[in-house]
């Protein structure tokens, strides 16, 4: 926070940004800041603002309060040329007080939260490693009304982030599955995310309608808890899946393939036969599938099981 005086010789406090950025250049090259506002010329080269270079390619500026929209790029030290801009969407800021801003390079700060006025324990899953890879559900914090859980993303590999809010009461319940864009068109022209500060936040306005889970592995598989009526189907159609594969609890259940309406239901006897032969053929089998049909639907009225069963196939890298 630094003071000015007016010509009234009235002091007046301006709130700074520090930024903070670590990243290793050539020598002759530097890093700078450039943004939307005035402040940088409207995204203007000449105007964008050199970082001072610290110990540990450590890059730090500060930044008078104001909001703005800002990226970095490398460039010759002694006049912007030739910029190699990071990647990613711009970067968002908003707050009115003198903050310590740390980013990487080809990263950014994601907030997904939900509206949670009950405050039940609430988890998330998604397709990064921070939301544990769409395997493990996550839990989130707290603050009033909201539950939150913040991430850092790259933004090469997590293009695209599918995630899932999900209450822990007697029962779990899980909300629909979403999907965050982290390209940068397609983040800026989306209603559904704003920022707080420079976070970009996800927000859910709460889970209304409580229906049975439909959990998300990757691209290629979903899986949950076997359907048993027309409203388990219609959540499936709603998914854009069509293809299901029921894992068998019964050392009895026989395996089998039926046409069943607009799905393909496939009985798979998991349980009979564990051997590392069977496993390696029930892999191809699926393989098989995910070729012809692109998305499956593996279920099991065990959630625990099925997750250890496609844990199986995880580590088998079928699923790519």
């Amino acid at each position: 926070m630094a003071t000015i005086s007016n010509d009234n010789h009235q002091k007046l406090l301006i709130y700074m940004l520090t930024f903070q950025l670590q990243y290793q250049l050539l020598f002759g090259d530097a890093i700078y800041i450039s943004g939307d506002s005035d402040y940088f010329g409207r995204w203007s080269l000449n105007q964008a603002k050199r970082m001072q270079w610290n110990q540990g390619h450590l890059w730090t500026i500060e930044i008078p309060t104001h909001d703005f929209q800002y990226k970095y790029f490398a460039s010759s030290f002694n006049q912007p040329s030739n910029a190699e801009w990071e990647f990613g969407p711009n970067r968002l800021m908003r707050t009115t007080e003198s903050s310590h801003i740390v980013d990487i390079w080809n990263h950014r700060k994601v907030m997904f939260q939900c509206y949670n006025p009950q405050k039940y324990p609430m988890l998330i899953s998604g397709s990064t490693l921070d939301l544990g890879n769409n395997i493990k559900r996550v839990p989130m914090k707290q603050k009033q009304d909201i539950s939150y859980k913040k991430i850092i993303a790259n933004v090469i590999e997590d293009k695209v982030i599918h995630y899932q809010f999900h209450i822990k009461t007697k029962r779990h319940y899980s909300s629909s599955i979403m999907s965050l864009y982290l390209d940068t068109s397609a983040l800026q022209n989306s209603n559904l995310n704003f920022s707080y500060k420079n976070y970009i936040v996800a927000f859910c306005e709460g889970i209304e309608a409580i229906t049975k889970s439909i959990y998300q592995l990757d691209s290629h598989i979903c899986y949950g808890y076997v359907p048993n009526d027309k409203t388990d189907f219609n959540l499936l159609k709603d998914h854009n899946v069509h293809t299901i594969v029921e894992f068998s609890s019964s050392v009895d259940q026989p395996t089998y393939s039926v046409k069943f309406g607009d799905f393909n239901y496939h009985t798979v006897n998991f349980r009979s036969n564990m051997n590392e032969n069977y496993i390696s053929r029930l892999c191809s089998f699926i393989q098989l599938l995910i070729t012809k049909y692109q998305v499956i639907y593996v279920c099991n009225n065990s959630l625990s099981h099925v997750r250890k069963y496609l844990q199986v196939y995880k580590s088998l890298g079928i699923s790519q």
